[in-house]
């Protein structure tokens, strides 16, 4: 049950990346597409969001589903490195600084945000 619970989560995971990756990727902030920007900023927020709210009752199938399937194939750490990279390499060094770092940075609050706004203890 755990395998099936983290690769249904999974598939749905990497499948709702894929469309809002591909919707978002029109939109340019100071020359960065902010496709995979967003799609991890709003996965790191609903990390926090879960880590938040687990019960005893349903904390293995909020991890396995939501935190191990969905929302491992929702966010994307290797786009996120191959366009980070893609701006070093382009000798656009000043835009990775700030992408990497606003990524980095960003994400990060947002699962604490996801946390602190929904804890219940």
């Amino acid at each position: 049950m755990t395998y099936f619970l983290i690769g249904l989560g999974g598939a749905l995971g990497a499948t709702l990346r894929f469309y809002f990756s591909n919707y978002f990727s029109q939109f340019v902030l100071f020359s960065i597409p902010l496709g995979t920007f967003l799609v991890n900023l709003l996965g790191c927020f609903l990390i926090g969001y879960f880590i938040s709210n687990q019960e005893e009752e349903n904390a293995l199938f909020i991890n396995n589903f939501f935190a191990i399937g969905f929302l491992g194939a929702f966010t994307t750490f290797s786009a996120f490195t191959k366009e980070a990279f893609v701006f070093y390499n382009d000798e656009s060094f000043l835009i990775f600084l700030v992408y990497t770092f606003f990524t980095v940075f960003l994400c990060l609050f947002s699962t604490y945000l996801g946390f602190k706004i929904f804890y219940n203890g």
